[in-house]
């Protein structure tokens, strides 16, 4: 279904911003809040939701080297994030 619609230009531009963020036209993007708000639809919000995640976990292993060590407590002590030089 076709539904022509007239936005305020402020709300357009607002939406478009939106919509790119998130890699989506904005036709897409108004179509994903809009089917959010639907009764019924949130099975397809969970599958959209499983979807970037997949995506966002794709993404972080295809860096290198992505096993590395975790720091130490003491490195993310209070104190280590406020260590002067002259210590």
């Amino acid at each position: 279904m076709t539904i022509p619609m007239e936005l305020r230009p402020k709300i357009e531009a607002e939406l478009k911003a939106r919509a790119e963020k998130n890699g989506l036209s904005l036709i897409q993007y108004v179509q994903r809040i809009l089917e959010h708000h639907v009764p019924g639809q949130e099975l397809e919000s969970a599958m959209i939701a499983q979807e970037s995640a997949k995506g966002f976990q794709d993404w972080t292993e295809s860096f290198p080297n992505r096993r590395t060590t975790p720091l130490s407590d003491e490195a993310l002590s209070r104190e280590a994030f406020y260590q002067t030089d002259a210590e």
